[in-house]
């Protein structure tokens, strides 16, 4: 079990300077904005975006820290985002799971009712073993499931400690 937080704070992994709104009016947040999609995404090995962070801070001059702070602002952006809509995915996914056993006890309730035909009873019991196939796979998957969003945090906490070094202050 975790406990639902349904909105990070940047406070919670950033100890550097104060964040600004990532907008498109800045020079260089063209780059920054890829970059950051880029470093963000599950499917980028975390060694790989750590290395492009790297990479980019050896390119930046004068204002270093200010890029690389516009960077974790666009990372945590991305990754709040994409968390987000996971939690919600996992909510539908949780409800989608009551139903289904709402519908096993239903289903129960009818077969434990002793009216029904024979045919009537074959067809529940049939209905009944394979809700609950699913209902139990489904279930097995949730844990999983449940983890993303936990994952997503430590990637975010593992990409502010690469930007943060990487700083100058």
């Amino acid at each position: 079990m975790q406990r639902l937080v349904p909105q990070l704070s940047a406070a919670a992994v950033w100890d550097g300077p104060p964040l600004a709104e990532p907008g498109a009016d800045s020079p260089g947040e063209a780059a920054i904005a890829e970059l950051a999609s880029k470093v963000a995404a599950r499917g980028t090995p975390l060694d790989t975006a750590e290395q492009a962070i790297v990479t980019y801070a050896e390119s930046l001059g004068a204002e270093r820290d200010a890029r690389l702070t516009a960077l974790f602002a666009a990372v945590f952006a991305t990754v709040d985002r994409d968390r987000a809509e996971l939690i919600s995915g996992i909510k539908r996914y949780a409800r989608g799971q009551r139903r289904l056993a709402a519908r096993i006890r239903e289903t129960t309730a009818e077969l434990g009712g002793g009216t029904a035909t024979a045919a009537r009873r074959r067809e529940l019991q049939e209905r009944r073993a394979w809700d609950t196939r699913i209902f139990e796979e489904r279930q097995t998957s949730l844990q999983a499931l449940c983890d993303q969003p936990v994952l997503l945090e430590q990637r975010l906490f593992r990409l502010a400690q690469t930007i943060r070094a990487n700083m100058d202050s």
